[in-house]
């Protein structure tokens, strides 16, 4: 798991659907139970009230922001409430339950289950919100400053590179703390969340959890399953992170190839050569790129790795593999055009404080980093670890930017949950990952899956990061008979994908 890669992940994520309309927070109070009101299109919300610190339980509260999505089942065919998780950490389930991921989970489960998802303590309605920030102009300067958030792409190009940005990390973790007025970080880890999701399900008068996590999710789901084994009814986890990694703050080393007939050629070892003599030429060269007034930049070695890692990431979405292989092929001849549109969009180039403040990062790097070891803190123990895994995969360059952003943390509270990551549980998890995620890579679906007893590994067959990323009814089969009889698969079930990645013409 990495910083940039995570945060970009999550960005893809959050652009695959926007809210259908406006709601206002402010006029749900939290409270003690659930106090259900219609919002959005179809759906329902309440805000949960739940201890800050579940140690101190008379203390300060958090206001969980919760959504639902109801079921038509008679009370005969009701089944109870599936809590969903989209990840992260810091997406907010608020608005992906508003877009695809929601329509998938209302398709495989609603005939008989209320779905719910929330935002997680500090994530974006849930009160009191993490903020390092004091307003989006303040924040958009500092994302806009590549000191402050890059990848160590270009380390092997610029020796002060790594040392700068180790002492961005030191402010930011300085930010962070300083403006930390109510007391919230120590108290937004994974495990404080994972408390939550017991005390929703209790409040929902169910005795176990009923869960289906995706990416950061799959953390949260194990850590449940780890603390309160005896508390599963169904658990699926999705495009399962290395739970060691995670709660180490090291980062996965994973690496990966992009295919398709526009960027071809004899074998995939030509074709893992083309791309890295294209990686290569733009880190040397960068191409620049004019498509008319509105949108203009540079194709260089970031942006291309980015629009690489996005295809991969939603392969279906906007017909990525196609486009990916298109534009290559007109980056090696030198139009960048395709490239910087695929990772451009719409430039928002206006400031407006007035809208509502993203706390995207802010949210991330505080559970991210809160919930790992302590790192070195000189520049000297960023570059040594540099170059130790440099040369690990592919993708080490912002896999280290992990790394990098934790190293200035600065509020790590005593006796937090840090794993290992197994246990004995009431019911065996579903644990499912596909053949070519990007982020989250099969290996670690199986390493996880065999620290629980009685899990099952389900294998969808395609790429992209979890399962939603593509779809495949034969996944959706196996997950609706796990929650609706609890059957699970059989060891090495394979699905396919519904969708042809690999055209032979474009």
């Amino acid at each position: 798991m990495v910083f940039r890669s995570f945060v970009f992940s999550a960005l893809l994520l959050a652009s695959s659907g926007a809210r259908a309309q406006t709601f206002d927070w402010s006029s749900v109070q939290a409270t003690a139970n659930f106090s259900w009101v219609d919002c959005y299109k179809d759906f329902q919300c309440t805000r949960l009230k739940v201890p800050l610190d579940y140690s101190n339980e008379a203390g300060n509260s958090v206001g969980l922001a919760l959504i639902k999505y109801p079921t038509k089942a008679s009370p005969d065919d009701y089944r109870g409430m599936v809590l969903f998780n989209p990840g992260g950490p810091g997406n907010s389930g608020v608005e992906k339950m508003q877009t695809r991921l929601g329509t998938r989970l209302a398709r495989v489960l609603a005939s008989q289950y209320d779905i719910v998802s929330f935002d997680p303590r500090g994530v974006g309605v849930t009160t009191p919100r993490t903020n390092f920030f004091l307003t989006e102009t303040e924040h958009a300067l500092w994302l806009a400053n590549p000191i402050n958030y890059a990848s160590v792409a270009n380390a092997t190009h610029d020796d002060t590179l790594l040392p700068k940005l180790w002492a961005s990390s030191q402010l930011l973790g300085q930010m962070a703390k300083d403006r930390d007025t109510e007391g919230l970080l120590p108290y937004i880890g994974t495990e404080s969340v994972a408390r939550d999701l017991l005390r929703i399900t209790e409040t929902a008068g169910q005795e176990k959890l009923l869960y289906w996590g995706v990416s950061y999710g799959t953390v949260l789901g194990a850590t449940f399953a780890t603390m309160f084994p005896d508390r599963v009814d169904r658990l699926v986890i999705d495009g399962v992170a290395d739970m060691e990694a995670w709660y180490s703050t090291s980062g996965d080393q994973r690496s990966g190839r992009p295919c398709s007939c526009a960027f071809h050629a004899d074998s995939t070892a030509e074709v893992q050569a083309n791309l890295e003599s294209l990686y290569d030429s733009v880190a040397a060269s960068p191409v620049p790129v004019y498509n008319g007034s509105s949108v203009y930049g540079i194709v260089d070695y970031n942006v291309l790795r980015n629009v690489v890692f996005k295809a991969l990431y939603l392969p279906v979405l906007e017909s990525s593999f196609s486009l990916l292989a298109q534009g290559l092929a007109a980056l090696q001849a030198g139009n960048g055009s395709a490239i910087y549109t695929m990772q451009a969009g719409s430039a928002p180039y206006e400031c407006d404080d007035k809208a509502p403040l993203s706390n995207m990062l802010d949210a991330f790097t505080a559970i991210l980093c809160g919930d790992g070891t302590e790192l070195g803190t000189s520049a000297a123990d960023l570059v040594a670890y540099w170059d130790e895994n440099k040369n690990n995969s592919t993708f080490a360059d912002v896999m280290t930017a992990s790394r990098v952003s934790c190293m200035g943390w600065k509020v790590y509270r005593e006796g937090r949950f840090m794993g290992p990551v197994s246990g004995n549980t009431s019911f065996p998890l579903l644990v499912i990952g596909n053949t070519a995620d990007p982020a989250t890579p099969l290996a670690s679906a199986k390493k996880t899956a065999a620290a629980f007893t009685g899990a099952v590994v389900l294998t969808q067959d395609s790429p992209g990061h979890t399962s939603f990323a593509v779809p495949s009814n034969c996944t959706d089969a196996h997950v609706m008979a796990y929650f609706l009889n609890g059957t699970l698969p059989e060891e090495g079930t394979i699905c396919s994908a519904d969708n042809d990645f690999y055209p032979t013409e474009n």
